[in-house]
């Protein structure tokens, strides 16, 4: 195995592993505007009448199937998203302006806010997510912190997709491919000496750029340091499979001009110069359409999709030959499925939607990153700028010191977590009863909740991730639940396309998850208390010396909790009778055609940023449906089917075919996340995250 490099680097040493910009990157790049008017659109007039693949979403993971699907000039795609295009825009390039020009609230945000929710005392909660080509790439906090191999083999052994997502085979190389891998400059390591990585980890010739920023600060240092000494060692290779620990993240930042790279200006400028890819934005997808009179036993067949610009505009048809694939996220591609006539048969029926699969898991095992934060006032202005300063290198700074820390840790030692542990084994039957959903999501919810405990809980992996946050000339480490044990829905009230769903994920609806969480900010303020960051960190202000009593912690997660913009698992990987919607193949159960292809389908949440592992989902995903293309084609050889029904979904599940696709991923060219720190003062503007 390759010993991790650990960088008390010379200047040469760094320039001499520096990797520059690909070809396609470069030329983009030098030519921003290249072929812009025939590859992206807002006139539907100037679409074909029908394209081999619709890809409905132009986000993280819908830019990143169209590109590797458009690859083979004789493949027609159309991707529509519901957003602007975002070219010209520079709070969408400027790492920074996350923080200091924030998306939230602008038309690039979809505004989405949850119901009252009872875990934080009936309030209701913001959950922005990206509107704009890159959606939450776009907007997010650039983390490219990866998921781990425990997570990804537990994922993939729901339907028997162990060569599609499990660690080695599928979401590694997957990941590594999408990657452009560049180490730390001279300056930012003598700031953040602690800086490390293993290049066999890293992809060097992907899409998508990850590297530290030009410029850091010794209390970024002194925070990891700080991590170290209270028990949370620094990890040298974080993204191996191994992400617990503490350490300095990568971001997705491109070195040669320090901006950020998102699924646009990775997997989409560099290629609108093909002329069988085109991009209509303004425009949102209002239901799917399938050939009711072709029905066989693979399933119902999609034909098209239906879309318009605004409530109440002239809705207009466009025809897939091959495949219809949602990658609309969390929210979208739930709201599609229903609305288009799969989902809950009581649900569609109260809406008036004719019922073409009744498949009562779409929308449900909601999961998402609930955060707050334990605020301190600095002793000192060494500190990023507390604005966009114009200078690139300056304006790079983001925060991405962080640490994941696990049950033994957050309980004081292995008695107090095995006390846990049992604790939540005894009352698995009651957390189930409580979760007001069909008996196939309560299926699943049984066994993903025994797996979380057993095989998460128990392992290495971090229940509570711990983040550096700086801003506004503050500071603060906020705490975000990485694996809530409770689940929650997305749901339409309407059959009207532009009616937002009613969003539920269901924080603290089971208890654990706030004394996870309130173990995890006590952490917080040891840290802001240790040194050597006591050197940088002043006075806590929130929630204050005050807050002593568990009580008083869980009273302070009720009242100031916030998403940590990770929704996931509402279109879950999971065996039908658990309640899933997509099958081994990604392809929706009942349909022959139909893919979603996007966060939505990791049926347990990770503990990590979600932005690497979607843009891994979007490659495994795109290479699928290669696959089931060569198939129909019989032109494949050796290769994973990625067609053929998607099944009847039992939890048996199916290990036949795919075997090459991690070969394939290699062999290729090797290629959210955000969540801001919360509350940094007051009120923290936080940013979207995948």
């Amino acid at each position: 195995m390759a010993r991790p490099i650990a960088f008390a680097a010379t200047a040469a040493a760094v320039a001499a592993l520096a990797i520059s910009a690909s070809p396609a990157q470069a030329a983009s790049l030098s030519h921003p505007n290249l072929n812009l008017a025939r590859t992206i659109t807002t006139d539907y007039s100037k679409l074909e009448a029908s394209y081999d693949y619709i890809v409905v979403g132009g986000g993280l993971a819908g830019l990143t199937v169209a590109a590797r699907l458009s690859e083979d000039p004789d493949v027609t795609v159309a991707v529509i998203e519901a957003g602007d295009s975002g070219i010209g825009e520079s709070k969408l390039t400027t790492p920074n302006a996350n923080l200091y020009d924030s998306s939230l609230k602008t038309p690039y945000d979809w505004q989405w806010t949850t119901t009252s929710q009872n875990g934080l005392n009936g309030r209701s909660a913001d959950w922005p997510r990206g509107k704009v080509l890159g959606g939450s790439s776009a907007v997010n906090g650039l983390y490219m912190v990866r998921s781990s191999k425990i997570e990804s083999d537990l994922w993939a052994g729901y339907t028997g997709a162990e060569d599609r997502f499990s660690w080695d085979t599928g979401l590694f190389p997957a990941m590594k491919k999408s990657e452009s891998f560049s180490p730390p400059t001279a300056a930012l390591l003598k700031s953040v000496p602690s800086t490390q990585f293993n290049l066999d980890s890293h992809g060097t010739n992907g899409p998508i750029h990850a590297t530290w920023p030009a410029t850091s600060y010794p209390v970024v240092e002194a925070y990891l340091q700080t991590l170290n000494n209270l028990g949370v060692p620094i990890n040298s290779d974080p993204d191996s499979g191994n992400s617990w620990g503490t350490f300095y993240a990568t971001s997705a930042i491109n070195p040669t001009n320090w901006t950020r790279s998102f699924s646009r200006t990775g997997y989409l400028d560099p290629n609108r110069g093909r002329s069988n890819l085109d991009i209509l934005t303004g425009h949102q997808v209002t239901k799917v359409i399938f050939d009711s009179s072709s029905k066989s036993s693979d399933g119902l067949l999609a034909t098209g999709v239906q879309y318009a610009q605004y409530d109440g505009d002239t809705v207009r048809t466009i025809k897939a030959s091959r495949e219809v694939i949602l990658s609309g996220g969390a929210v979208n591609s739930p709201q599609i499925l229903q609305l288009s006539g799969i989902g809950s048969a009581s649900l569609l029926s109260q809406y008036k939607i004719k019922v073409l699969k009744d498949l009562p898991g779409v929308g449900f095992h909601v999961q998402d990153h609930l955060a707050t934060a334990v605020n301190f006032s600095p002793k000192t202005d060494n500190l990023a700028p507390a604005s966009v300063t114009g200078d690139a290198k300056k304006d790079s700074y983001v925060n991405a010191a962080i640490s994941y820390v696990n049950v033994t840790t957050l309980f004081g030692g292995q008695a107090g977590a095995d006390f846990f542990l049992n604790q939540l084994r005894a009352n698995i039957s009651k957390m189930v009863d409580a979760y007001d959903a069909p008996s196939q999501v309560k299926a699943g919810y049984r066994r993903t909740l025994s797996d979380q405990i057993e095989t998460i809980f128990n392992s290495p992996l971090g229940l509570v991730e711990l983040l550096f946050a700086m801003g506004f000339g503050q500071v603060s480490v906020q705490g975000a639940l990485q694996h809530p044990l409770s689940r929650g829905s997305i749901q339409i009230v309407s059959a009207n396309p532009f009616t937002a769903p009613t969003i539920d994920p269901g924080y603290l609806s089971v208890e654990a998850d706030a004394i996870i969480l309130r173990q995890g900010l006590k952490l917080a303020r040891q840290v802001g208390n240790g040194a050597p960051l006591s050197t940088y960190f002043g006075d806590e202000t929130k929630p204050g010396s005050g807050t002593q009593s568990d009580a008083a912690w869980e009273e302070y997660i009720r009242e100031s909790g916030q998403t940590e913009y990770h929704p996931s698992c509402s279109c879950s990987q999971l065996p039908e009778d658990m309640g899933g919607v997509v099958d081994r193949n990604l392809l929706v159960y009942g349909t022959s055609n139909l893919r979603v292809i996007d966060s939505s389908i990791p049926p347990i949440s990770v503990s990590a940023h979600l932005m690497t592992a979607t843009y891994g989902i979007g490659e495994i995903g795109a290479q699928i449906v290669k696959d089931a293309r060569a198939v129909a084609n019989g032109t494949a050889q050796n290769s994973a089917t990625g067609s053929g029904p998607s099944g009847n979904g039992t939890s048996s599940g199916s290990s036949t075919g795919g075997k090459n696709t991690a070969a394939r991923m290699a062999s290729g060219s090797m290629l959210l996340s955000l969540a801001l720190p919360v509350a940094v003062g007051a009120v923290l503007a936080m940013t979207v995250s995948v």
